[in-house]
């Protein structure tokens, strides 16, 4: 196994990644896509962790940071939706030069806002055979109604966000009003319906309290099969606990290997 750091361009702007590539090959590929304010490390180090642990399993993998984000050109000011499912576009069309990929058998996971990224590109980029979401939400009006903005954005209701061109957010960041006029045109539950009949995995914690399990509910209601949920008992949004991050990893791991390299 070796991890190389690669770089490609979207719209005249760098993309940063780290390529994990496993002995045996062409490879299966996963790529993983960070949540809102993350990168291609993640809290606790868990995307790390996962990718190391997908490669000596004979996968390739592709972590990267979204353009703003990490150590990807941008600002992470200018960030919308539809400029992460276009980074995602990217990802796949610079895999798709790799030597080391097997492309008939490319997943993609995604964290929280990059779940709904993994789900918003899927529906519409039949590359991607399978698609796995950890704590993604989605319906972002509901989320609003039961306070997750207050949570996210510091207190701030969102008739105000509104009002502003830029809102600065209790991580250091800011946004412009664009991301939530982007963010609120896209239809999560609609979207992710399109994905079959290639498979859907839904993990989520029980107590994640900035994304409800309700939200993991109501996606996997709209899901067609094949479809699958797993839930972990008292696991928090990034799943901050030893136990549960394991627990996220292999049971991810053993899904992708059923559904990516069993023939």
């Amino acid at each position: 196994m070796k991890e190389e750091f690669v770089y490609f361009y979207n719209k005249g702007e760098r993309i940063v990644g780290t390529f994990h590539i496993p002995e045996n090959l062409p490879a299966p590929v996963i790529v993983m896509c960070h949540g809102f304010t993350g990168h291609r490390i993640e809290a606790h180090r868990l995307f790390v962790l996962a990718a190391r642990k997908f490669c000596r399993n004979g996968f390739a993998v592709l972590r990267f940071d979204f353009r703003g984000s990490g150590e990807s050109e941008g600002l992470f000011e200018s960030v919308t939706v539809s400029g992460e499912v276009s980074d995602l576009i990217a990802v796949m069309d610079w895999l798709y030069t790799r030597k080391e990929v097997s492309k008939e058998k490319l997943g993609v996971v995604g964290l929280s806002l990059g779940g709904v990224v993994a789900i918003l590109t899927a529906s519409r980029d039949e590359r991607i055979k399978a698609v796995c979401t950890w704590s993604a939400p989605a319906d972002f009006r509901e989320l609003i109604l039961m306070g997750a903005t207050r949570r996210i954005f510091g207190g701030t209701e969102v008739d105000e966000l509104f009002s502003r061109e830029f809102i600065e957010l209790p991580s250091g960041y800011r946004i412009r009003k664009s991301f939530l006029v982007d963010l609120f045109k896209h239809d999560i539950l609609g979207n992710v319906a399109k994905i079959s009949p290639r498979p859907l995995l839904i993990v989520h914690g029980t107590n994640d309290q900035l994304v409800p399990l309700s939200q993991a509910e109501k996606l996997y209601m709209a899901a067609e099969k094949p479809k699958e949920k797993y839930f972990i008992k008292g696991a928090d949004h990034t799943f901050n606990r030893w136990d549960w991050q394991w627990q996220v990893i292999n049971y991810t791991l053993n899904w992708f290997s059923k559904n990516l390299i069993v023939p």
